[in-house]
Formats: C-alpha cells, sequence, structure tokens
C-alpha cells in the first residue's frame, strides 16, 4: 500500500501543545507517519545574509525534548514519527530516539556532506527534489550509496508554496523512476488532494503532505496543507486507486469469464444445414451468447462439412463439424 505521510512542518508554530495536537489529528486522519523538521535555527540560517530567515526559525523552532516528547507520544498511538534533520546534531538526536527513517529536505539536496552524514546512520532515507534536475539527484543519491546507504526513495517535488497545477509536473514521477531505478514517491505542495491522487496513479510509492488542523491559522504552509477531513479523504482515495490499479497483469479478472459466456458471440447458422454439406460463409452469423465456437474461430470453421442435419439458427459446437 501507498505510505502516507503528514508533514506537520512549521504549522506548530514552535508550541509543543499545537504540535501534539498535530499529531495525534494527523494518526486519528489515517496518516502512517507524522513528520516534524528537527532543527535549530542558529545553525540553519546566517546572521549577516539571511537575517530574515534566521528570524522567522527561531519564532518557529521545536527544542529537542519537546521532539523526544513527540515520538514518546507517536510510540504510544502507533504512528511513526519521521523527522528532517538540518544539522548533524539533529541527526545524531534523531538516530538516538531513534527514528526508523530520515527525510531529506529539497534544499539539502546538494547538502553533500550533511546527505553523507545522514547515510552513514544506515536508516532508510526519504530524499525530495524540488529545484533540481535528474543530475543533481543523481549526484544525491550516488553521495547517500558510497556512503553505504541503498535504501533510498526519492520524491518528486516542486519548491513553491503553493505550487500551481501547472507546474507540479507529475510526470517526473515516471522519468524519476525510469532514471534511476528507485522508488518514487510525491512530497506535495499543491491545493487540495487530487495531484496526490494523479501522484498514486502514476506509481508514487509514498504521499507526504502538509498537514494542519485548520487553515484559519497563520502560517507559510497552511493554504498548501491538508486539514484532518482532506487527509482522511486522501488515505481513503488512496487506498482505493491503489486496489484499483491491481497488478498490472492483463487477463480476465475473478468473474469476467462468466460475462464473457453472456457478452461474447459464438457462431450460428444462417440457414439450413444438410449433412455433409460443405459449410461457407454465407451459411454463418454470430450471435450472443458466447458458449458455443467462438466467432474469432470463424475462418477455422469455413470449408468443413457438417456431421449432421443443422437447423437455421442453430450455435455450432465442434462435434457438429467434421475433421476438428
Amino acid at each position: 500500500m501507498v505510505y502516507l505521510i503528514a508533514e506537520i512542518g512549521v504549522n506548530h508554530r514552535g508550541d509543543y501543545g499545537l504540535a501534539l495536537e498535530h499529531l495525534r489529528a494527523a494518526k486519528e486522519a489515517g496518516a502512517d507517519a507524522v513528520k516534524f523538521q528537527a532543527f535549530r535555527a542558529s545553525e540553519l540560517a546566517s546572521r549577516v545574509y539571511a537575517r530574515d530567515q534566521l528570524d522567522f526559525f527561531s519564532e518557529v523552532e521545536l527544542n529537542f525534548s519537546d521532539l523526544e516528547r513527540l515520538f514518546e507520544e507517536a510510540q504510544k498511538l502507533d504512528v511513526t514519527f519521521l523527522g528532517t534533520p538540518f544539522d548533524t546534531d539533529a541527526v545524531d538526536f534523531l538516530d538516538q530516539l531513534p527514528v526508523t527513517a530520515f527525510k531529506v529536505s529539497s534544499g539539502d539536496l546538494t547538502n553533500h556532506p550533511l546527505l553523507a552524514y545522514i547515510a552513514r546512520c544506515g536508516k532508510p532515507i526519504y530524499l525530495s527534489t524540488g529545484m533540481s534536475n535528474i543530475g543533481e539527484i543523481v549526484d544525491a543519491t550516488g553521495v547517500c550509496r558510497r556512503n553505504g546507504n541503498q535504501d533510498i526513495t526519492v520524491l518528486h517535488c516542486v519548491s513553491l508554496y503553493p505550487t500551481p497545477p501547472e507546474q507540479a509536473n507529475l510526470l517526473a514521477i515516471r522519468t524519476l523512476a525510469q532514471s534511476l531505478d528507485l522508488p518514487v514517491g510525491y512530497s506535495d505542495h499543491t491545493v487540495g488532494i487530487g495531484a496526490c491522487l494523479a501522484a498514486v496513479a502514476l506509481g508514487a510509492t509514498v504521499i507526504e503532505k502538509h498537514f494542519v488542523l485548520d487553515r484559519s491559522r497563520e502560517g507559510p504552509d497552511v493554504a498548501l496543507s491538508a486539514t484532518p477531513g482532506e487527509l482522511t479523504q486522501l488515505r481513503r482515495s488512496i487506498d482505493a486507486i491503489t486496489l484499483e490499479l491491481g497488478d498490472g497483469v492483463k487477463v480476465p479478472r475473478p468473474g469476467e469469464l462468466e460475462v464473457a459466456q453472456i457478452a461474447r458471440r459464438s457462431l450460428f447458422t444462417v440457414s439450413d444445414i444438410k449433412k455433409g454439406e460443405v459449410i461457407t460463409p454465407d451459411l454463418l452469423t454470430c450471435h450472443r451468447p458466447g458458449t458455443g465456437i467462438p466467432a474469432s474461430q470463424y475462418s477455422e470453421v469455413v470449408g468443413h462439412r457438417a456431421t449432421r442435419d443443422i437447423p437455421a439458427d442453430e450455435m455450432l459446437l465442434w462435434e457438429m463439424l467434421e475433421g476438428v
């Protein structure tokens, strides 16, 4: 089944109580995993060149002790706790909790030192690919592999908040799967759940969707986040689509052969045929049901002789023909 990650992002606004509400609501809505970001603003942005980012992230930062409490609550709720580390201390912290996998943000796709450090933990990696091209993605997965980690799921992503529909580029999911020979998922920044469902139909094995308790709250991710009701609908729809996609083998599905007996056609006689008479095209037609000689074997019937008298509008059977 498709793995559904509820990305809380900074929708908790740095408030532990609000983060806990998001965790519980995401579990209730059907998420397989709930993801939080593990960062220290002072290690994320330059005081000189990115002061506005530093100020913002200082306001929405959850400290490591809060994240540990959220991890413990996730264990009680039986929902997976995932974390995105933004520095090596955060990697060490998440590793010792212990998280079962790491998420790498699109912004750190080219942060090869951090990628290498995460890879050496030996845990599965979900790698977001916003703002990147194939070459950069190949380089990033190469860093992980050279550091002993082959367990990588690449997430197609567009880093526009929100992403306009015409920029979602969902067919890149197929491109990534063909180019990388790795599992491919989708980290969504569009409004609504439609793009996520299309991604599942295109083969995404993981869906990451931002999550918020309600959209009346302020925050940079709110507009593109799913509410509890929408996440519930997303879970149900993903499960339905997964079932509908099937195994891809084109054979009759259970029950179809019975339908074929009704809907397909058999060979019937147009007029009376005498014993020993040669079957010619003008003596044949195709009618339902499909329980006699199939219409597809028309050419194999023409030229044979009848073994007995056959009345008009009779379904042909093989025993009515000589030499078959």
